[in-house]
C-alpha cells in the first residue's frame, strides 16, 4: 500500500512573517548565550577550574554566533520570499525589513552592519 503525502501547503504571508520575527527572536536569544558563555569563560582565568574549561566555552560561544547568523539569514531569506510571492495575493501588504526590525524586541541593529 502506497501512502500519499500530505499535499504541501504555502505559508500565508503573515505566517512567514511570524515566522521570520521567531527566527530573528531565537537569534538574539543565541547571541544572549554566546555573552553569557564569554563572561563565564572570562571568569575562570586564574581559578581552579580545569585548562580546557575556558577554551570549550569560547568554541560553544563561537558556535552560538555561527547559529544566530544563519538564523538570521533564514529570516531575511523569508522576508525576501514574502516581498516577491506576500503582495498581489490579496493577502495584507508586504511589510518592509525596516518594520520587522523594529517589531522584534532587544536586537542589536549594529552587529549586522
Amino acid at each position: 500500500m502506497v501512502t500519499e503525502p500530505p499535499p504541501r501547503t504555502t505559508p500565508s504571508p503573515a505566517g512567514l512573517l511570524d515566522r521570520a520575527m521567531a527566527l530573528r527572536a531565537d537569534a538574539d536569544l543565541l547571541d544572549g548565550y554566546a555573552r553569557r558563555l564569554l563572561a563565564t569563560a572570562e571568569a575562570l582565568d586564574g581559578s581552579s577550574a580545569p585548562g580546557g574549561s575556558r577554551p570549550a566555552l569560547e568554541r560553544q560561544a563561537a558556535a552560538c554566533r555561527v547559529s544566530a547568523r544563519r538564523l538570521r539569514a533564514a529570516a531575511a531569506a523569508l522576508l525576501a520570499h514574502r516581498r516577491a510571492t506576500g503582495t498581489g495575493r490579496g493577502g495584507p501588504p508586504a511589510r518592509t525589513a525596516r518594520d520587522v526590525t523594529s517589531a522584534v524586541p532587544g536586537e542589536d541593529r549594529g552587529a549586522r552592519r
